[in-house]
């Protein structure tokens, strides 16, 4: 629960890894989906294949970057400290690193930014490593639009995001490493509220979904038998309707919050065990769906949590969701322009639905996860 899955905890995604491998012969790749549908594990699981598949790998977290030279130097540490057989690329600059790379690996980031270092010199003297690696070097890079959202603060202009996505571009462009970005926040989705998606063009998009149904059928059968139990049709069924949206996160709160409920002698698995494990998740696990309501305080647009919350406010209390008409009307409370309003209210969907809160279509904003649902219908709404 909440780790990267490893091993033989990694399930189900054979279909996306052939993929991805397949793409980066000859592309770039930005990884799309929703919050908590294993994106990071799939990177990792990349990083961990990539020797048997011929590349050198690199994978890089940078939910905490605070800036363009926080991130240029993390990359560089992670260069340095990348485990590649004798003879990889770095290994041959390893004792001649140009001075302003050197400075920057051995120094700590306030001294960097106490001296007032510009992050582009040391990025350009970069380029003198990425020179010499070939299409078989992997970087992948995980939770890179909250750093450009984080750069966007900094400068509500958008320029210096702007510089570092074009940057970005142009390594790819020049030099021959596949680069492979992720994140719980969609970099399209930043990209596109910043009005840069000329920045990331370039990237070969590949979608990353909840299992099927079969594959979510299969997996909790699996879960059962690995803790000696029998789940019968019925309880699993009541599993997946609670849950709806099957993502291993989600199937794995019911589950574990069920196997709770047993081992305190309440009986064996059952439908009527599956709603008591709901009950309590929703009383005692909050902290499992809180990230849900704070990332919103983390957007862009100062605006728009409280516009995100009153939409979610409107789609929790049915299944079927809000039509986009009544969020339309109650937006008109606060944006009187009629083209401003319909700029904010594209800008709210795109942003519910590629961060995983919701699904629009035939006209309704609905909430894509039942379990995410219920949990905002009884707990922050």
């Amino acid at each position: 629960m909440g780790r990267l899955a490893e091993g033989a905890g990694f399930y189900g995604r054979d279909e996306i890894l052939a993929r991805a491998w397949s793409l980066l012969e000859h592309s770039n790749l930005l990884l799309l989906a929703p919050r908590r549908v294993g994106k990071s594990s799939l990177l990792h699981r990349m990083k961990v294949a990539g020797p048997d598949k011929g590349y050198k790998t690199l994978y890089l977290s940078v939910p905490d970057a605070e800036d363009e030279l926080d991130f240029l130097k993390r990359l560089l540490r992670a260069m340095r400290e990348a485990d590649w057989a004798p003879g990889g690329w770095w290994d041959a600059f390893r004792n001649k690193l140009p001075d302003d790379l050197e400075f920057v690996i051995k120094t700590s980031l306030v001294e960097l930014k106490a001296k007032q270092m510009d992050w582009r010199r040391p990025a350009e003297e970069l380029e003198t490593l990425l020179k010499s690696a070939d299409a078989k070097t992997l970087l992948l890079i995980d939770e890179l639009p909250i750093l450009v959202g984080s750069i966007a603060q900094l400068d509500p202009s958008g320029k210096r995001a702007e510089r570092f996505l074009l940057w970005l571009k142009r390594l790819r462009e020049q030099f021959q490493p596949r680069w492979f970005f992720a994140g719980s926040i969609g970099l399209d989705s930043v990209a596109r509220t910043l009005k840069l998606s000329g920045t990331i063009h370039d990237l070969q998009p590949i979608e990353l979904d909840a299992f099927r149904l079969e594959q979510a059928t299969a997996y909790l059968v699996g879960r059962g038998q690995y803790h000696q139990w029998q789940l019968d049709p019925p309880t699993i069924q009541s599993i997946l309707d609670a849950v709806e949206w099957h993502i291993p996160f989600h199937l794995n709160l019911v589950f574990e919050e069920l196997r709770t409920v047993v081992s305190e002698g309440q009986g064996h698995p059952s439908p009527q065990l599956v709603e008591v494990a709901l009950q309590r998740l929703m009383k005692n696990g909050r902290s499992h769906f809180d990230h849900w309501d704070e990332r919103l305080r983390k957007l862009l647009d100062a605006r728009v949590p409280a516009y995100c919350a009153t939409i979610l406010a409107l789609a929790c209390h049915r299944p079927g969701g809000v039509q986009v008409t009544t969020i339309e009307q109650r937006l008109t409370r606060d944006i009187t322009n009629e083209e401003e309003r319909a700029v904010m209210l594209r800008q709210l969907l795109d942003l519910l639905v590629s961060d995983g809160y919701l699904v629009n279509e035939q006209g309704s904003a609905r909430f894509r996860s039942s379990l995410v649902r219920r949990y905002w219908r009884e707990v922050q709404a």
